[in-house]
């Protein structure tokens, strides 16, 4: 199997990406307009307002790390990922890994979600936990790391193409 390439499975990720950036923005779009446009949440209340932003802030984010990650996958399609456009991308999936974790963070306690607090639950309905946060936050670690990572490869590839 290819991973990078025209026929690859990262054309294949561009093309999911693609797709779940137009159906997320449609969805994110939709959620907005029932809830703030509609009068379905009462703006009149500090809480709502502050939940609101949050959740236009996580949203926003959310697509900006699928519109990266496939800025990304475009490189990798050109087969040429060592480039500072991967570096700069990555540094911003990994900033909206952050927001999003500290959007979690805020609703948790502005929401009095730690009273009702559950590391992990399993019940008829599934299995549900209380800490979603914690992926976003070493998502973001992980990515972080990867942009130092392309950013020293490609400083070696740059000063490798100056001694031939």
């Amino acid at each position: 199997m290819k991973y990078y390439g025209e026929t690859s499975l990262s054309s294949l990720l561009k093309l999911m990406l693609d797709a779940l950036i137009i159906i997320g923005f449609i969805v994110y779009l939709l959620i907005l307009r029932k809830n703030l446009v509609m009068g379905q949440v009462n703006l009149s209340n500090i809480k709502n307002i502050i939940t609101c932003v949050l959740f236009v802030l996580g949203g926003f984010a959310l697509i900006c790390i699928m519109y990266y990650l496939r800025d990304i996958m475009k490189s990798l399609v050109k087969a040429n990922p060592f480039v500072w456009k991967n570096v700069k991308s990555l540094r911003n999936v990994a900033n909206s890994c952050f927001i999003i974790t500290a959007c979690y963070i805020l609703n948790f306690f502005i929401n009095n979600q730690y009273q009702n607090f559950r590391l992990i639950e399993i019940d008829a309905r599934g299995i549900h936990t209380d800490i979603e946060f914690i992926i976003f936050f070493f998502a973001g670690c992980f990515t972080l790391i990867l942009s130092k990572v392309f950013k020293q490869a490609i400083e070696v590839k740059e000063e490798n193409d100056f001694t031939i």
